[in-house]
């Protein structure tokens, strides 16, 4: 008996029919790894591999195949004999929802993640993308938020090399820069994808100098260092421009180029050539009784005791903000740069003033920061009086990345207290 039933089985293995099948996301085309496929109303079932490929044996054609994956949503397919050799079954991604926010004494809404890292962060409209490196997982991860905290999509990218910042360039889009590539960022309800790769010193050559976008007009700006990420510190005194020389490396100059014309108008141009002269005159008097590196000296009497004024150009609705801290005062230029007024500014002249701009495109509002030892309050800059008025404290030590966008504060904190803590992402809400 045990001979004719071992015989009975191997014949009915024999006669049993191989369904093949590929399954892949609906919107990239990418295989899916781990995808459940199971007859329905039997327990037979098996699972995709790392390229999305699944065998299943079934006694009879048709067959009803369920289809599951917790992070897509689930399907039925009907194998039947004209195909069940070659099935592709497309799977439409979840959106996936998390409980990662909390509210905390101080009123502020944290994002921590489930084991993430936060990186850095941007803004895709009022939406959120974070740039995450997930310790549980061990791989870097794109998450997309609403402005409620509330998890859209998740996208793996330890297939990249050392993701490290998301950036936003000056037509509004948001890249994600790795160590040496930058790819555009397309993020919907369904999925997040990853466009138009390049090479990042092309990337920076194209963009780096880019402003911002007008109606009219296309801005940028010439910085001293080719470097946007690196500031430019003399290495010895023939780098200096001499006083009739008109050396054209020290100056910081704003542009427009008018995108029908391709006319090229120069908006202003900050040549401070006697502060790196100055700067390195000081190093020198330093640098003989100092076992320290002449650069780092150099470097440090350039960023403290003759830093350049911090410029900065911005547009709100079409009218152009030049914040001429070297002059004290905010230029307001039409859409068609003709100077509308000036108005006088003392903010910068404070002690405890960090050079930094903050502006929320969605309210039409510019902010500045100011220190007071590792606190640091937000500030909003009225732009018809140039006075300053505080609407917020950061109740943390040391907040990086702080922006301001649709009316809500963020930023990002580690505890420095405790080791073991993770980055994390607040969210406040500021006063109307």
């Amino acid at each position: 008996m045990v001979i004719i039933g071992f015989v009975s089985s191997f014949i009915q293995a024999q006669t049993q029919i191989s369904i093949h099948g590929v399954i892949k996301n609906q919107y990239t085309y990418l295989p899916i790894e781990g995808v459940n496929i199971q007859l329905q109303n039997t327990n037979i079932g098996t699972s995709t591999n790392d390229k999305g490929v699944f065998e299943l044996r079934v006694n009879h054609l048709p067959a009803v195949l369920t289809i599951t994956h917790i992070s897509f949503f689930g399907k039925q397919i009907i194998a039947t004999q004209n195909k069940a050799d070659s099935m592709i079954i497309l799977l439409d991604p979840r959106i996936v929802t998390l409980s990662e926010a909390e509210i905390t004494a101080e009123t502020y809404k944290v994002f921590k993640g489930s084991h993430q890292e936060i990186i850095d962060y941007n803004f895709m409209d009022t939406n959120i993308l974070i740039l995450s490196y997930n310790n549980n997982k061990n791989c870097h991860e794109l998450i997309f938020l609403d402005d409620n905290f509330d998890t859209i999509n998740i996208k793996d990218i330890s297939n990249l090399k050392k993701p490290k910042q998301l950036y936003k360039d000056c037509m509004g889009c948001c890249h994600l820069l790795t160590k040496d590539s930058a790819y555009q960022v397309y993020s919907n309800n369904q999925s997040t994808q990853l466009i138009y790769p390049i090479h990042l010193d092309k990337f920076y050559s194209i963009l780096g100098d880019c402003l911002f976008e007008t109606s009219t007009h296309i801005a940028f700006e010439n910085k001293a260092s080719n470097n946007p990420k690196k500031e430019y510190a003399a290495i010895d005194v023939s780098d200096l421009p001499s006083l009739t020389s008109g050396d054209e490396k020290w100056k910081h100059s704003f542009y427009l180029i008018d995108k029908k014309t391709h006319e090229t108008t120069v908006l202003d141009q900050v040549y401070e050539w006697q502060k790196k002269r100055d700067a390195f005159d000081h190093a020198l008097f330093v640098a003989k009784d100092s076992p320290r590196n002449f650069g780092d000296i150099l470097r440090f009497a350039e960023m403290v005791y003759y830093k350049p004024a911090f410029q900065y150009l911005q547009t709100l609705n079409d009218t152009i903000y030049y914040f001429n801290h070297l002059k004290s005062q905010i230029d307001i230029f039409s859409v068609n740069l003709v100077l509308l007024k000036s108005i006088h500014i003392e903010y910068h002249n404070q002690n405890n003033w960090k050079p930094i701009i903050i502006v929320d495109n969605k309210k039409n509002k510019v902010y500045t920061i100011f220190t007071s030892g590792a606190m640091y309050s937000l500030a909003e800059i009225n732009l018809r009086s140039g006075l300053v008025k505080e609407v917020a404290k950061i109740e943390k030590l040391f907040p990086q990345k702080i922006k301001v966008n649709n009316g809500q504060l963020y930023f990002l904190y580690k505890d420095v207290n405790n080791i073991w803590d993770k980055r994390k992402l607040y969210q406040g809400e500021l006063p109307n």
